[in-house]
């Protein structure tokens, strides 16, 4: 490893050079300047995931940062903070492999994700500025004023597009800085932008299609909102996200092709998310984009206002943050889920823990590359998870897909999973919200090869304890399951390794 110093403005930088990695990227907040958030190239991730470092690089725990860009092997993320009354930040190159800073430009506070095209990295900071530096050292190449906080740029066809937030809409030669156009618009703070042949996309308090190339407004459209979100293009569609509806809109007229009531679906200004013929948005809700047909939903109970999903490989990639509202009857937390895109089945997920103030979980979305994902923690750390090399839980499987706990013969279910070596197993019935309503096994070593346990269909409640069910099965806080669906979450840890988890169904019927 070599370290070269040098000056960039003012400030001075060590650098590491390092062999890079290969593989698929992650360049911009959304993958692609279309905003699918799908990143098509991603083969190697699949799951049970394994936590391979964990690292806190900031100066204060109430660090916020931008989503990661990933890309040779090295992670680029924004970072802000405050301490007396003051804004401090920084753009930190990361090794993908340790997680070791590998340079850093202090001084700059970025709130828009970067954006990384053909060796460069182009960002907006809180002081008007917009920068074009060199990723392998962080060197200037270009810098040029604009008129407020930059969003996060897209790029295509060698242009770098970005809206501010005092509402002007910019297009930028990606290799000298030349202001090719700006557009100013009387609509406030505008959203990150998309783009496709002939249609340049930007929301904000209203959509608007721009020529890209003249930067002329070529129609307009108001949703049932003050604002919408970044829009994401898929073909002749354009699809926008608000408090209160998810549109699709023709790219070319503006027309609503279809229209969604998302008011009780936490999507807020979070961005659509594309992968093939499913959208994906809120919390997250899969739809048909050709119709606006629900698909599966999931509820991750997200809060962040401004996440977003991601999509490789099969999976769908989405954290949970919000604010504990009731340590009693609100027992969720901050979670990193991932589930199947086709049919929206948790098949994996990571405890991310507490920060401070009851708020909890994955800040704000995570990237897929480079058979990783990379996230933030609402605790100011960044993560890398990994797909474990040899699956420890195999064959994971219910003899029966759904039980009555009133019928002798119909009241239980029994679940068969095998492990590869010796581990401790813990198994956990959750419900719909994801929280945890009785413990089967806690931590307890089961020995290489085929196991299997019963759940007779309850629940723990000492508040409304069944005195029968107490009698027969000598536990006192026991209720039969309300009718619902269930999940067997086991999870495994063989010696030192990071805890990994498996995940079926079964569903609760007083009628079968």
């Amino acid at each position: 490893m070599t370290l070269i110093r040098f000056l960039v403005g003012a400030f001075l930088i060590v650098v590491a050079i390092v062999s890079p990695a290969h593989g698929s990227s992650w360049p911009m907040h959304q993958f692609d300047a279309q905003n699918s958030g799908l990143n098509v190239e991603e083969k190697d991730i699949r799951v049970p995931l394994e936590l391979r470092w964990n690292r806190s690089h900031g100066q204060s725990i109430y660090e916020t940062r931008t989503r990661p860009v990933i890309a040779d092997g090295v992670i680029y993320v924004g970072a802000s903070w405050g301490s007396n009354g003051q804004a401090y930040g920084s753009l930190r190159a990361i090794s993908l492999d340790t997680g070791q800073v590998l340079w850093s430009l202090n001084g700059l506070i970025i709130q828009g994700t970067p954006a990384l095209s053909n060796g460069r990295i182009y960002f907006g900071t809180r002081d008007g500025n917009f920068y074009a530096i060199k990723a392998k050292d962080g060197q200037l190449i270009w810098q040029i004023p604009t008129d407020g906080i930059a969003t996060a740029p897209v790029i295509f066809a060698d242009m770098v597009f970005f809206g501010t937030t005092n509402g002007k809409l910019y297009a930028v030669n990606a290799e000298n800085g030349e202001v090719l156009w700006a557009l100013s618009m009387p609509y406030g703070a505008l959203s990150m932008p998309a783009i496709t042949n002939g249609a340049l996309l930007v929301g904000g308090g209203r959509l608007l299609a721009v020529d890209p190339i003249g930067g002329n407004i070529k129609w307009s459209f108001s949703p049932l909102a003050s604002s919408c979100s970044a829009p994401a293009i898929k073909g002749s569609s354009v699809f926008i996200g608000s408090n209160y509806r998810l549109y699709c809109l023709d790219i070319e007229s503006g027309r609503v092709k279809w229209s969604y009531p998302t008011i009780d679906m936490g999507g807020y200004l979070k961005t659509p998310v594309i992968a093939g013929n499913t959208l994906f948005w809120g919390t997250v809700t899969a739809f048909d984009p050709d119709t606006g047909t629900v698909k599966w939903a999931f509820d991750s109970q997200n809060s962040y206002r401004d996440a977003s999903v991601a999509v490789a490989n099969g999976y769908v990639f989405v954290g949970s943050s919000h604010r504990e509202r009731n340590e009693v009857l609100d027992t969720s937390d901050g979670r990193l889920y991932v589930l199947k895109a086709d049919t929206g089945e948790l098949v994996w997920q990571y405890l991310a823990g507490r920060k401070f103030n009851d708020w909890y979980g994955i800040d704000p979305s995570p990237s897929v590359a480079e058979g990783s994902v990379v996230l933030n923690l609402s605790t100011s750390q960044l993560c890398r998870f990994t797909a474990v090399n040899q699956l420890p839980i195999l064959d994971l499987t219910v003899n029966k897909p759904a039980i009555n706990p009133y019928d002798p013969e119909q009241g239980c279910v029994d679940l068969s999973f095998s492990v590869d070596s010796t581990a401790s197993i813990t198994i956990d019935i959750q419900d719909f919200r994801n929280s945890t309503v009785r413990r089967l096994v806690d931590n307890k070593t089961f020995g290489k090869g085929m196991h299997s346990v019963t759940w007779h269909g309850l629940i723990d409640f000492p508040e409304m304890a069944d005195p029968y069910l107490a009698a027969e099965f000598g536990d006192k806080s026991i209720l039969a399951a309300p009718d619902g669906n269930y999940k067997f979450v086991v999870t495994a840890r063989v010696d030192s390794a990071e805890s990994y988890s498996a995940i079926t169904s079964v569903k609760v019927e007083a009628s079968i």
